[in-house]
C-alpha cells in the first residue's frame, strides 16, 4: 500500500477557536503497572467504563472536529474500540487519531490498524508505542516484562505500514529515575533500530503511581534536549524522504521548530509554572472525557462534571456554565498560572496561536542549528549499545530487528 498522508490538524494555522480535539480515556483497565502513571489513582477507583451507547451519544452531539486522542488505561483493552473510532470518523469527520499503546498486544494492534485504515481511509493514525529504556529498565519502569513485545509491535507496524503515509509511527519515552542515565544512549539506539517518524521524550507529570520517580530539573532536561537536538534533523530528513526540495525544507522547518519549541516549554515549566508566551486553549479547543464519564478542560485539571448529567450531549457540556466558568478560571493559562509540561496541550494550543507559532519556529530552528554535531548511528555503535545494556540479540533476530547471524555471515563472509 502506497498512500500519501492527508492534511493533519497540525498543518493548518487557525486563530478561530472552536472544539478541535477530544481526549477520550477509553478504559480504566490496564495490563501494565507503570511507575510514572499519572492516572493510577483514577483507575484505582475501578469505576465502570462508559458504555458504547454513552460514547455513541457523545459522537452524535459533538459535531465536526479534527482530532481524536485516545488514552486510558490501555486502549487495546477496550474490545469495541475499532467501532468507536469508525463511529467518530463517520459522524464527526475526524482527520487525525492519536493511538497510544504499550505494545503488549502485538497482533491485536496490527489487526486494528488494518481495520482502521480500511474503514477510515482518509484519516491519519499516529500510533505511539511506549518504550522507556533498554530491556530491564523498560520492564522495571512499566511494571511488567514487555520490552521485547513492544519492540516486536514496532517492527510489525513498520512491516505492515511502511509505505502507508497515513500511519505515523512514534515512540514515546517518559524520563524517570530508572532511565535518566541511559536516555542519550537510548535515543541513539531507537533511531538506529526503528523506522519511526518521531521519538518523543517527556518528564513524568501529575501525581505518579510511585513516589520519587521524578528526578528531572529544568537544567537537567535542557541538557538532555540539547544533546539530542541533532536527532530532530535526522527525523526530519527521514520524514522528508521522497519529497521535493521545497517539501523537505518545509518539513525540516516545521518538525525541528515544533519539537524544539515543545521541549523548551516543557523545560521552562518543569520546576514551576512559566508562561508559554502563547494562550493555552484548554476548554475552548479541547475536551477531556474520562473513562467513567467525568469531563475536564485539561487532563491535569479537576473534573467539572459528568457526561451523564448532560445526557452525553457534548454541545451542552462545552457551552454549559461549568465549562464557561472553567475557561474563565483558566484565563488562557494566565489567570490560573497552571502552565504545564503536557505536550498534547502545548501542540494543541500552538495551532491556535499562529503568530506566536511562527516566531517560536524561527527561534527554535536557530537554536537547533547551533547544537548540531556529528552522530554515529552505525551497526558497530548499535551493537556496542546492545552489549552494554545486555540486550538479547537472539530475541532481536527472532523479532526481525536485526539480521540473523547466519545471514550476516553469508553476506560478509565472516563466521
Amino acid at each position: 500500500m502506497k498512500t500519501k498522508r492527508g492534511g493533519s490538524s497540525f498543518n493548518s494555522l487557525n486563530s478561530k477557536r472552536k472544539l478541535e480535539s477530544i481526549f477520550l480515556f477509553t478504559t480504566g483497565k490496564c495490563n501494565a503497572k507503570c511507575a510514572m502513571c499519572f492516572y493510577a489513582g483514577d483507575m484505582a477507583k475501578k469505576a465502570p467504563d462508559l458504555s458504547f451507547e454513552d460514547i455513541k451519544k457523545l459522537s452524535e452531539t459533538a459535531g465536526p472536529f479534527k482530532r481524536l486522542w485516545l488514552s486510558g488505561g490501555e486502549p487495546t483493552l477496550r474490545e469495541d474500540l475499532p467501532e468507536i473510532i469508525e463511529m467518530f470518523y463517520r459522524n464527526n469527520h475526524i482527520t487525525d487519531i492519536n493511538f497510544p499503546t504499550n505494545g503488549i498486544k502485538t497482533d491485536l494492534v496490527i489487526d486494528w490498524l488494518k481495520r482502521i485504515r480500511r474503514n477510515c481511509p482518509d484519516c491519519n493514525v499516529s500510533i505511539s508505542v511506549s518504550l522507556d529504556g533498554f530491556g530491564e529498565t523498560h520492564d522495571t519502569q512499566r511494571g511488567v516484562p514487555s520490552f521485547y513485545r513492544a519492540a516486536e509491535t514496532l517492527k510489525k507496524i513498520n512491516d505492515n505500514f511502511k509505505d502507508d503515509g497515513h500511519v505515523i509511527k512514534n515512540i514515546a519515552t517518559v524520563i524517570t529515575k530508572y532511565n535518566v542515565r541511559e536516555i542519550i544512549d537510548f535515543v541513539t539506539w531507537v533511531y538506529g533500530r526503528f523506522n519511526v517518524s518521531t521519538h518523543t521524550i517527556e518528564a513524568a507529570r501529575g501525581v505518579t503511581r510511585e513516589e520519587g520517580v521524578k528526578v528531572l530539573t529544568e537544567t537537567s532536561l535542557r541538557e538532555i534536549q540539547d544533546t539530542i537536538a541533532p536527532f530532530y534533523l535526522l527525523y526530519a530528513k527521514r520524514i522528508g524522504e521522497g519529497m521535493n526540495a521545497i517539501g523537505r525544507g518545509l518539513t525540516k522547518f516545521f518538525y525541528v521548530g515544533l519539537m524544539r519549541a515543545m521541549y523548551n516549554i516543557r523545560a521552562a515549566n518543569l520546576d514551576k509554572p512559566s508562561c508559554w508566551n502563547m494562550d493555552c486553549t484548554a476548554g475552548e479547543t479541547t475536551l477531556v472525557i474520562d473513562y467513567d464519564g467525568r469531563f475536564r478542560a485539561c487532563e491535569l485539571r479537576e473534573p467539572i462534571g459528568n457526561v451523564k448529567d448532560y445526557d452525553c450531549d457534548v454541545q451542552k457540556m462545552i457551552h454549559g456554565d461549568a465549562m464557561k466558568k472553567e475557561i474563565e478560571t483558566i484565563g488562557y493559562g494566565y489567570k490560573a498560572n497552571c502552565w504545564c509540561t503536557h505536550g498534547c496541550w502545548i501542540m494543541s494550543s500552538i495551532t491556535f496561536n499562529p503568530g506566536k507559532m511562527i516566531s517560536m519556529l524561527f527561534k527554535s530552528n536557530r537554536e537547533t542549528k547551533r547544537l548540531i554535531r556529528p552522530i554515529a548511528v552505525n551497526e558497530e555503535a548499535l551493537r556496542e549499545l546492545e552489549a552494554k545494556y545486555r540486550i538479547d540479540r537472539n530475541k532481536l533476530e527472532k523479532i526481525g530487528l536485526i539480521p540473523s547471524s547466519v545471514e550476516t555471515a553469508a553476506r560478509t563472509g565472516v563466521a
